[in-house]
């Protein structure tokens, strides 16, 4: 039963466990504007705790011994539960559970925080006590440096002219090759130094590379992909930011594979890649889901250009050809894409805008292949 149908029990004076009489009409116009007032702000109210609950997830940076995937994915549950439960007592008690879940991330955040506040007081006076010895070094050096104008100093009690000249002259030369071997060691070390933090750089960047990108194609991976799918539907929950997520499937890659061998199949889906970084924006975002499945994730981008887009890239596949080599008598080999697409629409979480493009493509590989299908088109 709808609310206007309620409302209209409750003004004929029909038994719902309490006695009313019957309203005029005046009475039904503000029953009904209250109602929808409060369905408006219960929307609000939504809006609001979920843009809440994202700005919480980015507080809780990505900490691995905070454990803060867990705690992210228990803020999603709870933003899931204000948007889908209509029930008082239920969303009452997942947001006890989610109140006590965030109060426990704060405090092990504290802790974390202090232990890492003693490590850096501890490395503080390790600099401390190497600068000491640098000092030290320092000090040596100067005091060489000292003695040896003490001695040129000295050097003027002689009566001979000549004496005086030679023993300048040996006293500055000694001086010298004192400052030559200080500036020397200093800039060894320092060169050392740079080296070293120039390799850990390199390594760590080539670390980050890796571990965010797939090792055939070069396109990034699927975590990386779903950590940056997850920040775009934070983004949009609280900004209303739109984009598009493409889901593409090589057609027919398993009778590749048959044909021609695991290496051709893999040159088929390295091309593949190539050929999209060829025609997509610098901020698009290109990752290989899985198997022969990849994703193209474009940020402030409507359905319709979604859709053009990935139309382009379906013809520019279609239409190229390329040569196996010798092994297969320079044989040439064409191959389709089938694309799905989905856009961020409000409510939407990463596995809701995920299946609708998932769909999408199935329904395009199902009625044809080398095609683009949209989420309108799923019933």
């Amino acid at each position: 039963m709808g609310k206007k149908a309620d409302i209209e029990l409750l003004i004929q004076g029909v038994n719902l466990g309490f006695f009313f009489t019957k309203k005029d009409d005046s009475d039904k116009e503000s029953l009904t504007e209250k109602l929808d007032e409060c369905a408006g702000q219960r929307q609000l109210f939504q809006q609001a705790l979920k843009s809440l609950l994202v700005l919480i997830k980015d507080f809780s940076f990505d900490i691995k011994e905070l454990d803060a995937d867990k705690f992210k994915k228990q803020m999603d549950t709870l933003s899931g539960e204000f948007s889908l439960s209509n029930k008082i007592s239920r969303i009452e008690a997942a947001f006890d559970s989610g109140k006590d879940a965030i109060i426990n991330y704060i405090n092990n955040k504290k802790s974390y925080f202090k232990e890492r506040e003693n490590e850096l007081k501890s490395i503080i006076d390790l600099l401390t006590k190497g600068l000491s010895v640098i000092n030290e070094e320092n000090i040596e050096f100067n005091q060489k440096i000292y003695d040896k104008s003490i001695a040129i100093g000295n050097i003027t009690l002689l009566d001979d002219i000549k004496k005086i000249k030679d023993s300048i002259k040996s006293e500055v030369e000694h001086m010298q090759v004192v400052i030559r071997e200080k500036q020397t060691s200093g800039q060894r070390q320092i060169e050392i130094l740079t080296r070293e933090l120039n390799a850990l750089k390199c390594d760590l960047e080539k670390a980050q590379t890796a571990s965010m990108t797939d090792g055939l194609t070069g396109a990034y991976n699927r975590l990386a992909m779903d950590n940056y799918l997850e920040k775009l539907v934070d983004k949009s929950v609280i900004s209303n930011a739109p984009f598009a997520l493409l889901m593409m499937d090589v057609d027919n890659f398993k009778k590749i594979n048959d044909s021609y061998g695991h290496q051709i199949g893999d040159s088929v889906l390295v091309a593949l890649i190539r050929q999209c970084k060829e025609l997509i924006r610098k901020e698009d975002f290109l990752a290989r889901y899985g198997g022969e499945e990849f994703t193209l994730i474009l940020p402030n981008a409507s359905l319709k250009n979604a859709v053009k887009k990935g139309t382009e890239i379906c013809r520019a596949i279609e239409l190229s050809c390329y040569v196996l080599g010798e092994k297969f008598g320079d044989q040439k080999l064409s191959f389709t894409i089938s694309v799905g697409i989905s856009t961020f629409q409000k409510g939407d979480t990463v596995k809701t805008v995920t299946e609708r493009a998932d769909n999408a493509l199935y329904l395009a590989k199902k009625t044809g292949k080398n095609k683009v299908v949209t989420e309108k088109e799923l019933k």
